[in-house]
């Protein structure tokens, strides 16, 4: 199992499974966190927060134009 960072912030992870396995961790910008011991796991639960305590994601804009967008994705493979 691959985690990949692309939201433009550092994050903090959590991830555990079926069988009991429990990690934690963070990944900074465009990193990622290789975790082979999830591979061909059940019930694999992934938790991410941005890594300076701020609760949520967010952007910010001062000002916007035509055609601007916010995008958060979780996408499993």
């Amino acid at each position: 199992m691959t985690l990949v960072n692309e939201t433009g912030v550092q994050v903090n992870y959590w991830i555990t499974c079926a069988a009991g396995d429990a990690d934690c961790g963070n990944i900074d910008v465009d990193g990622i966190a290789n975790l082979p011991s999830y591979d061909n796991q059940q019930n694999v639960v992934v938790s991410f927060l941005p890594a300076d305590g701020t609760a949520n994601f967010s952007v910010n804009w001062p000002s916007t134009t035509t055609g601007e967008q916010a995008e958060m994705a979780l996408l499993a493979e």
